[in-house]
C-alpha cells in the first residue's frame, strides 16, 4: 500500500487545498503541509506551487499524481480480490496426450468458468517430459499415466482407464477372440519412447508372453496418426478406451477381443509443492474425477 506521504499528496491533489485535505484525512493543516514538504524532499523536486493564489501541480507533481493514483487504485482492487473466491491466477498445468485429448478438457472448461479471472497455460506432452518440467519447477502440476517417482512427487488418483486392442475392420483379428500368440505376427503401432502409455502397453504385452523383440514395431507420437495407420491396416494398436470408443462405435476401427484382458491403468494428478494452482485443483478435484 502507499506510504502516508503519498496518501496525503493524493488528498491535496484531489481537493486542491491543504485545509480540505486535512479535513478529509482527519489531520491538522500543519501536519499536511509537513507531509508534502517531506515528500518533496524525498523525491527531490517541487510538486505543488501556488499560482495566482491557487494551488497547482508542477509537471513533476502531475506525473507523480498519475502514478500514485494508479498504484492506489490497483492496491484497492487487489484488496477487494482477496475477499473473492475468483482470485486472478496464472495456472501452468500439463497433461499427457491421452488425458489432454480425451479426458480433462471438460473439467478444465468447468474450472475456467468457475474462475473466469484466471489464465491457463496447458502443456500436452509425454510423461517423461512432464516429469522433467515438474522437477525444474517449469509447471505447477500435471495429470499423467505411467511411471513417476511416487516418493518424490505428491500424487492423487483421478481416473482408471482400460487399454483395448484395435485393428482395421478388414483385419483377420477383428470380430473373433484372439490369443496372445496370434498378436505376435502383426505389426505393433505404439507410442514413442518416453510415453507413459507406450511403456505400459509394452510391459503388459510382455507380461502376457508377447515377444516384442520379434514383432515389427512402428513408433508414433500422434493419436490421429496411430488411428489412421490402424484404419489403413498397417498394424494393430493398444490404446485407452476413451481414445478409440468413437471410432469403434462408428465402425472405423474394430476391437481386438483378447482371451486375456488388460488390467485398468491408474491415472494421477501429480505435483511437488502445494502452490495456489495445486490448491485450486485439489479444492475442485471432483471436476476431474471420472468413473
Amino acid at each position: 500500500m502507499l506510504d502516508y506521504h503519498y496518501v496525503t499528496f493524493l488528498a491535496v491533489c484531489q481537493t486542491q487545498s491543504y485545509t480540505e485535505a486535512a479535513k478529509l484525512l482527519n489531520l491538522t493543516q500543519p501536519a499536511v503541509s509537513k507531509h508534502i514538504a517531506q515528500l518533496q524532499e524525498m523525491v527531490g523536486v517541487e510538486l505543488l506551487v501556488y499560482k495566482h493564489k491557487k494551488l497547482t501541480l508542477t509537471e513533476a507533481g502531475e506525473h507523480l499524481y498519475q502514478l500514485a493514483a494508479h498504484i492506489q487504485k490497483e492496491g484497492t482492487n487487489g484488496l477487494k480480490q482477496l475477499s473473492m473466491k475468483d482470485l486472478p491466477l496464472e495456472m501452468n498445468i500439463a497433461c499427457t496426450l491421452t488425458i489432454g485429448n480425451f479426458l480433462i478438457g471438460d473439467a478444465l472448461g468447468q474450472l475456467l468458468k468457475k474462475f473466469p479471472q484466471s489464465q491457463l497455460t496447458l502443456i500436452v506432452e509425454n510423461t517423461y517430459k512432464l516429469v522433467r518440467l515438474l522437477i525444474h519447477d517449469e509447471i505447477d502440476c500435471a495429470f499423467v499415466e505411467g511411471d513417476f517417482d511416487r516418493n518424490f512427487f505428491k500424487h492423487k488418483e483421478f481416473h482408471q482407464e482400460s487399454l483395448v486392442g484395435v485393428c482395421s475392420p478388414e483385419n483377420s483379428l477383428s470380430h473373433k477372440e484372439v490369443s496372445v500368440e496370434e498378436i505376435s505376427d502383426y505389426t505393433l503401432i505404439n507410442r514413442e519412447e518416453g510415453s507413459g502409455q507406450g511403456k505400459i502397453v509394452s510391459e503388459e504385452l510382455m507380461k502376457k508372453g508377447v515377444l516384442l523383440g520379434q514383432m515389427k514395431q512402428i513408433s508414433v507420437a500422434s493419436f490421429p496418426v496411430i488411428k489412421d495407420f490402424v484404419k489403413k491396416d498397417l498394424g494393430i494398436a493398444f490404446l485407452y478406451e476413451s481414445a478409440v470408443k468413437k471410432e469403434i462405435a462408428q465402425g472405423e476401427l474394430a476391437k481386438i477381443n483378447l482371451a486375456t484382458t488388460f488390467p485398468k491403468e491408474k491415472m494421477y494428478f501429480i505435483y511437488r509443492h502445494e502452490n495456489a494452482t495445486v490448491k485450486r485443483i485439489l479444492d475442485n478435484f471432483s471436476l476431474f474425477e471420472q468413473e
